[in-house]
């Protein structure tokens, strides 16, 4: 008895099964340049000063420093870890950045004393996670509070002013035609790009942050590799305060605020997995671009401030629920 021959599917419809199968699989590399696009074409329709020279620049200038925290918050995620601590630490750093520079007259001490700052904290953060295998969420959760409160108390509760003209003049002038706070972004992105990939450490990043017993099996040091994640995150959180202090010419206790949800959201928006080994770093610079251009582009049509929060806390809430589904369908 003879079987009839099934016919084959139409050469059309294997190539639109197979781009949904590559788009269903490869959602975190499409989805938020396309959104970037939309969203660009909608605020520049709405208000065409969207558009702007200036504020384009004015974007560039309030990415660049969410910009250098996103990269140290998506060294910790890969890892496998969570830093709820980079906007209080940020504060700190720029507070005891600027009393340097205010002390001592020296913009390179003081750039150096509030990026180690934040670094202390950070290994701080790290030893805790990393050699006593504490919650990253309960040990940065009191960091944070911790840096803070010391932001305060150091400073006095009021802003560190007074700071040489060459310090902020940094901030506001641009090298051919770029800020020369995104050009510092830009350098802080390249060296840990290079970092990661090219790097023993880089590989061992992800292969912790994936599976750190096979990981400790296979010879590497997990704890000392979770550890410098988070060394990392703080260290570039010092030295965006420090950036953020010489836009604002001055170091500000209360600065910094939900800098980190932000981070974390772009972070988990750009398609790194909340549970580490897996993301990359031009996606997550990619994604912060899109929530700080989404926030001008609020200002813009006249739509308060405030409900930034509100979207971000939505797109982080909705980022994370796309990598649970995705993680399921494995």
């Amino acid at each position: 008895m003879s079987v009839a021959k099934q016919p084959n599917p139409p050469q059309s419809e294997l190539a639109q099964t197979n781009h949904l199968e590559w788009f269903k699989h490869n959602w975190d590399r499409t989805a938020v340049p396309a959104i970037f696009i939309i969203m660009v074409l909608v605020f520049y329709l709405l208000n065409p000063n969207y558009l702007s020279t200036l504020n384009i620049i004015n974007i560039l200038n309030q990415v660049s420093i969410l910009a250098i925290v996103t990269v140290g918050a998506s060294v910790v995620v890969f890892g496998g870890g969570f830093d709820l601590s980079a906007g209080s630490v940020l504060a700190l750093s720029a507070v005891v950045g600027s009393m340097v520079i205010a002390a001592t007259g020296s913009i390179t001490l003081g750039v150096m004393a509030g990026t180690a700052a934040g670094a202390a904290v950070g290994l701080l953060n790290g030893f805790v996670v990393g050699y006593l295998n504490v919650s990253p969420l309960i040990v940065t959760l009191g960091s944070m509070n911790v840096a803070r409160g010391l932001a305060f108390i150091v400073s006095g509760g009021i802003a560190i002013h007074n700071l040489p003209a060459l310090f902020s003049d940094f901030a506001i002038t641009r090298t051919l035609g770029v800020p020369n706070l995104a050009l510092g972004a830009l350098v802080v992105f390249v060296i840990v790009h290079l970092v990661l990939k090219y790097t023993p450490y880089g590989l061992n990043v992800y292969a912790a942050g994936g599976n750190p017993v096979a990981s400790r099996l296979s010879g590497v040091n997990v704890a000392w590799t979770k550890c410098m994640t988070y060394v990392i995150s703080g260290a570039c959180a010092g030295l965006a305060g420090m950036l953020l202090a010489a836009r604002t010419n001055g170091g500000e206790p209360g600065a910094g605020i939900l800098y980190e949800l932000e981070a974390i959201a772009a972070v988990v928006l750009g398609g790194a997995a909340l549970h580490g080994g897996e993301g990359r770093l031009w996606r997550s610079m990619m994604a912060i671009l899109l929530l700080t251009a989404l926030g001008n582009g609020l200002n813009i049509v006249g739509i308060h401030h405030y409900w930034k929060g509100v979207v971000i806390g939505g797109i982080l809430i909705f980022a994370a629920s796309l990598d649970a589904v995705k993680r399921r369908h494995r």
